[in-house]
């Protein structure tokens, strides 16, 4: 027969626990709306920059520049692979779905841990890879950061110098979509070498004027730097935004799972006390009846 006093225990244990989570619940909804707005803030901008840039790389003139070689026939040039993980848990399947693409993506390619070098954001997707014995060129933590926007700038500087240098062949990024609040999607971009369009004349790239003249290598290089440096930021917005999505879903069935099963224990405590006042009845029954 179950003990009272131990599902009573349970039953308790269990109501404290739902009151964590859907506390959790709430101040993940309130961040959520924070991070949402910053996201779609900066996304208008960060669409207008994939449009220019499309604009640019159209002109066939450029294709000299260094952004639109290919280092993978380098020796020693590795795939050079940036994964926007977070620092916190408890967030569902949010990071091991950016650890699953990972290894699908290095199979696809047919490369190994020799042919990776890894820029790492977030505690999750770092002591990971650390644990695996990959080799983690640049990581860093959230919280040692000041803010986003110089966690973008360092990390882009850091990519653009491995990549200029020979040591990487190309750049991905694997960070989560966010879609919608009940759906984040794990997702594969390529960053470097930019696509160049092989073949024909020059194309007009949109009409863009640089002034003053014998200055456009110089704006192009820029421009190009500052793109690496918006997209990789964007890229973590959005990951705050999907990561306290998927916390507040996390930590919402979480409260739902501990209330059945709060149901399930009160349901199972009843029958284990019915059954105990039953005995106790029957012991009467059977010592009056003895006395007889």
């Amino acid at each position: 027969m179950p003990n009272l006093k131990s599902i009573k225990t349970k039953i308790s244990s269990i109501k404290n626990t739902r009151q964590i989570t859907k506390a959790m619940k709430m101040v993940a909804g309130s961040k959520l709306k924070r991070n949402q707005a910053a996201m779609n803030d900066f996304k208008t901008y960060a669409s207008a920059y994939d449009d220019i840039i499309r604009n640019v790389c159209k002109n066939t003139v450029l294709y000299s520049h260094p952004f639109f070689k290919k280092n993978s026939d380098k020796s020693g040039a590795a795939a050079g692979i940036v994964i926007v993980s977070t620092d916190r848990g408890l967030c569902g399947s949010f990071n091991m779905n950016l650890f699953k693409l990972f290894f699908e993506e290095l199979k696809a390619k047919g490369l190994d841990a020799g042919n990776v070098r890894l820029y790492i954001l977030g505690k999750k997707g770092f002591d990971f890879f650390k644990k695996n014995n990959y080799d983690i060129a640049w990581g860093k933590f959230y919280s040692e950061s000041k803010s986003m926007v110089s966690l973008s700038e360092e990390l882009s500087a850091v990519i653009l110098n491995d990549f200029a240098e020979g040591k990487i062949g190309d750049v991905h990024i694997i960070s989560n979509n966010y879609i919608s609040t009940l759906h984040q999607k794990a997702f594969f971009d390529k960053v470097l070498p930019f696509d160049s369009y092989d073949g024909g004349e020059n194309i007009n790239s949109g009409g863009y004027l640089v002034e003053p003249a014998g200055y456009e290598d110089e704006i192009i290089d820029k421009v190009f730097k500052n793109y690496i440096q918006t997209k990789i930021y964007f890229k973590i917005v959005e990951s705050f935004a999907g990561e306290q999505a998927s916390r507040m879903n996390a930590m919402d069935n979480a409260t739902r799972n501990a209330g059945k099963l709060i149901n399930k224990l009160t349901v199972a405590y009843n029958k284990a006390r019915q059954a105990a006042v039953t005995l106790e009845i029957l012991d009467i029954i059977n010592g009056v009846n003895a006395i007889k």
